[in-house]
């Protein structure tokens, strides 16, 4: 059952792209999608045994869970790809998007008569927005564990991959059907249900998609539980923020509280107010009221 008034989602938003890319009844658009990113091709992925694993974050009961069990994995052959998506991509951002990266690399290795064996490679494909200066200004950009000094050492450089693409600077850039990879960003970016429907106009496999997104999220029951995943965020956010004001004003009273203690000795001490101001930040009269 869809709505009367049709609503837009960005397929940006993190939650849609994980719900829309894991769903089994899209599979063939997963494939797609992963042959624009991979150097693997749609008939190769289309004929290799594809498990995806991601537990569903709508289905938590707080917010917190989804940075440790809303990953999405997809594992063939021997390779596990790790798909994210950040409305905006800063040093935190990145330091987190490395974390799931590790645990997933470190939890597939194996020790067999004092060696370490790596049985699947491990790539990351993180998909950005409103990217913050500190990073390069390129449509993509990946990072891998290399030689500091030659980076021509490349014993792990296949092994942990992480690779950015920037839907911000995506854009910015003209595109055409042949570039599906700028295709699939735009889609993905596009900030409006009228843009989507253009970007994907003469790709068949992204026109049906957009269909499909448009139905799923104008579902009268997706909405009702896309409302209350935000009110969930919107309420642990708050008190997350109210713990970190709370710290903040303990942090507060607690050098108020060291200033007053200099002062009182500094007053023993019959040091003159003027230069216990000086010292410690406090007024006059705080330094008076003190002093009786």
């Amino acid at each position: 059952m869809q709505t009367e008034n049709k609503i837009f989602m960005s397929l940006s938003n993190d939650l849609l792209f994980k719900e829309t890319f894991t769903n089994i009844d899209n599979r063939k658009y997963l494939i797609y999608f992963l042959s624009c990113f991979t150097d693997f091709s749609y008939e190769y992925l289309s004929q290799v045994k594809m498990v995806v694993k991601y537990e569903s974050i709508l289905n938590k009961t707080k917010y917190f869970d989804k940075a440790y069990r809303g990953d999405v994995v997809i594992e063939f052959a021997n390779y596990k790809i790790n798909l994210e998506c950040y409305s905006s991509f800063n040093e935190a951002s990145f330091k987190k998007s490395a974390t799931y990266v590790m645990r997933i690399f470190s939890t597939q290795t194996s020790r067999e008569k004092n060696s370490y064996n790596i049985y699947e490679s491990v790539i990351q494909l993180n998909f950005i927005d409103n990217v913050v200066k500190s990073f390069p200004n390129e449509l993509e950009f990946t990072y891998k564990l290399l030689n500091a000094k030659t980076y021509e050492d490349t014993v792990l450089s296949d092994a942990f991959v992480i690779k950015c693409f920037r839907l911000d600077k995506a854009r910015e850039l003209q595109y055409n059907l042949d570039n599906k990879k700028l295709l699939w960003l735009k889609f993905i970016g596009a900030k409006s249900a009228e843009e989507r429907k253009e970007i994907a106009k003469g790709d068949e496999l992204l026109m049906e998609l957009d269909n499909w997104i448009e139905k799923y999220v104008n579902d009268k029951e997706t909405q009702e539980i896309f409302g209350k995943w935000a009110e969930k965020i919107a309420e642990d956010k708050g008190i997350e923020k109210g713990i970190a004001k709370g710290i903040e004003k303990g942090r507060i009273e607690g050098k108020q509280e060291e200033k007053l203690i200099t002062a009182k000795k500094m007053l023993e001490l019959n040091i003159s107010p003027e230069n216990i101001e000086f010292a410690t930040g406090l007024s006059l009269e705080e330094i008076e009221e003190l002093k009786n």
